[in-house]
């Protein structure tokens, strides 16, 4: 069992509560990529020279899907070599903000073509 000490109200993680740096890293660049990704669906539901470019690599939902790849593994290997580590409740708040937020551009997007 870890214990944590406390500065100014506020817990301190020990080195046992903290995930690696390449954890860290990729966890990071899933926030960046989710909302890499909710942007590139904007940019190619409204630019129609951005979806015919990426229609001209294959179908765009594949190029869409290379492209997040390309983020996500370029932003972890950064992240990752950055030596940051973050506590799991860090960590997971990441996940899901970034996830609600990408999710949420999103829907609100489509919700407001339905609507409009």
């Amino acid at each position: 069992m870890t214990t944590t000490s406390t500065t100014a109200g506020h817990a301190q993680a020990s080195e046992s509560d903290l995930l690696s740096s390449k954890t860290s890293g990729f966890i990071i660049a899933y926030a960046w990529t989710a909302i890499f990704n909710a942007i590139l669906v904007l940019l190619k539901e409204n630019i129609e020279i951005v979806l015919k470019i990426m229609a001209g690599f294959g179908h765009h939902w594949v190029t869409h899907g290379v492209l997040d790849l390309i983020v996500f593994f370029g932003l972890g290997a950064y992240f990752a070599g950055r030596n940051i580590q973050l506590t799991g409740t860090r960590a997971v708040s990441y996940l899901i903000w970034s996830t609600l937020i990408g999710g949420g551009i999103i829907f609100a997007f489509f919700v407001g073509l339905y609507f409009s």
